[in-house]
């Protein structure tokens, strides 16, 4: 069994654009780790707003996927230009089981997957902030979906039913189901809502605005 670490006093940088996750972090965080201050950011500009405002920062967990021009790698190469004394890390649901090789040999301290039961999050983090990197010990999760699904998924948390999904692609209602039965096997969803929950969790997907209408077939 992992020792759990006490987290020390540190200042921190969450940069994710998904409320619910964020929100979801830094409560944990509070609760496990009270001496840390947590300031957030959205983006990758608005990151490096808060990096250059805040020249104190710590260490700085960011997302793989954000909005804007650069994703979560090109941000922290960035950081470790302007800041090389703050600590970088990249956090991702995505299952490539590339992304913490791809971290490390950025230079990053760790990798830490959303999958990561907090009391790693709070091990990984201790060990981190006492100068020592963390990565998985095996890559994570499963191959993840084809281009094709991907976009089946991005149109379902859009709301789209399969037909509309069939007629917008050009291929035919019966394919859909297909690629939509394969994707719920992987995720071990029981209906379209808890795929596109799934989905968006694992970083397969960017959460739309809105629920899907689970109603359509």
């Amino acid at each position: 069994m992992t020792e759990t670490l006490a987290l020390p006093a540190a200042r921190v940088l969450v940069v994710e654009d998904h409320p619910l996750y964020r929100d979801g972090l830094l409560a944990m965080l509070q609760r496990s780790a009270p001496l840390l201050q947590c300031r957030v950011a959205d983006s990758a500009e608005a990151s490096l707003l808060q990096m250059r405002a805040h020249l104190d920062i710590d260490l700085v967990l960011s997302d793989l996927r954000l909005p804007g021009a650069m994703d979560g790698l090109a941000l922290l190469a960035r950081v470790g230009h302007e800041f090389p004394t703050a600590a970088r890390v990249l956090v991702s649901g995505s299952d490539d089981p590339h992304l913490p090789e791809q971290a490390r040999r950025a230079g990053l301290m760790g990798y830490l997957p959303k999958s990561l039961e907090p009391h790693l999050w709070v091990h990984a983090l201790a060990r981190i902030l006492a100068g020592d990197p963390w990565f998985p010990a095996v890559p994570v999760g499963e191959p993840g979906p084809t281009e094709r699904q991907v976009v089946i998924l991005q149109r379902l948390a859009a709301g789209c039913g399969n037909k509309e999904i069939a007629r917008e692609l050009g291929i035919t209602e019966r394919t859909v189901k297909y690629h939509l039965g394969e994707v719920y096997g992987r995720l071990s969803a029981a209906n379209r809502a808890e795929a596109v929950a799934r989905a968006s969790a694992r970083g397969w997907i960017r959460p739309c605005v809105g629920k899907p209408d689970s109603r359509r077939s």
